[in-house]
């Protein structure tokens, strides 16, 4: 737009009426919300430069699609594309509204909530958060060294959402489990940290906590030379055996072992529980997803979290794992 013609319309806005200037502010914001969503899908092509069909490098401009997003074709197998081709988003409808998503996202905000926000149904708001949730293994730390702190965080198994072929009865939501301490009916996931870090590792496990199962998780990522320190659960009492380790185990009723304590991955395991807490309880088959997103903001505090977090589940980033 010329300039004479920008200040013109900035001229009238005086006389336009107060129902005027509501539309034309949401105009404004639905414009705006469709350039932030190009401009960072536009990301992805920069950090994947690369023809999602056949991988090839040369591509050029071809056109643009009907919703004005740019369009691609490839110079070896002359298929056209653009920058979310590939991606569970290349056929999503309200792609606009992907960026304020994210940013309910890092609130915690329930389905209802966010789709309200929204304007939409409470189904494509859900939709919109399952497609953006990142993946658990792919921020996990590439190694702990030093002093690390390991521990399993229990949650009770839930078939929420599922109406059909239940394998046990359905119970009321919130009561408690008819076995005391750990059994079948607890679902374990397994933690770790570094003192010094903040990388999390968090690991479901497939069954009740064992030497075999704990070990197998830690061992792609525990360094021979590191001191693990835990509870006093007999899990960790062969642990120095299997994974060549030095485990320092706090005694029952204690809360350190002169140096060695337990406080930092006790800490993680609260903030993990009321990171989990407003969403009334999650399906067990969703568990882990939840606990992708929990260690994505746990470790990103920045006002560019929300975006950052958009660009992660696109795949305009590169892993992260330290």
């Amino acid at each position: 737009m010329r300039r004479q013609a920008f200040t013109r319309l900035l001229s009238s806005l005086p006389k336009l009426s107060p129902r005027q200037l509501r539309t034309l502010n949401q105009a404004v914001g639905t414009f705006n919300q469709r350039q932030e969503s190009k401009e960072l899908a536009a990301k992805r092509l920069e950090a994947q430069p690369a023809c999602p069909h056949c991988g090839h490098e040369k591509f050029r401009k071809w056109g643009a699609t009907n919703a004005g997003t740019q369009r691609y074709r490839c110079s070896g197998c002359a298929r056209t594309f653009n920058a979310l081709t590939g991606t569970s988003f290349e056929r999503l409808h309200g792609k606009a509204q992907l960026v304020e998503n994210a940013a309910l996202m890092a609130e915690r905000l329930s389905v209802r909530k966010a789709a309200k926000e929204l304007g939409i149904h409470r189904n494509t708001a859900w939709r919109y958060r399952h497609l953006m949730m990142p993946v658990l293994e792919k921020h996990q730390p590439r190694s702990l060294e030093g002093v690390l702190e390991a521990d399993e965080v229990f949650f009770r198994e839930s078939f929420k959402g599922q109406k059909t072929a239940l394998p046990r009865k359905p119970y009321k939501r919130g009561s408690r489990a008819s076995k005391r301490g750990i059994s079948t009916e607890q679902k374990a996931v397994l933690t770790a940290v570094a003192r010094g870090s903040k990388a999390s590792f968090i690991a479901p496990l497939p069954a009740v906590p064992s030497t075999k199962t704990v070990a197998d998780a830690l061992r792609p990522v525990v360094h021979k030379d590191a001191v693990l320190c835990s509870d006093s659960s007999s899990v960790y009492t062969t642990l120095p055996k299997v994974l060549g380790v030095t485990v320092r185990q706090i005694p029952r009723g204690t809360h350190k072992l002169g140096p060695y304590h337990i406080n930092n991955v006790n800490a993680l395991h609260s903030r993990i529980r009321g990171w989990l807490h407003p969403f009334r309880g999650v399906a067990t088959k969703h568990l882990p997803k939840y606990l992708a997103w929990f260690r994505y903001f746990d470790q990103h505090h920045s006002p560019e979290a929300a975006v950052k977090f958009m660009l992660d589940a696109i795949g305009a980033t590169k892993n992260n794992m330290n």
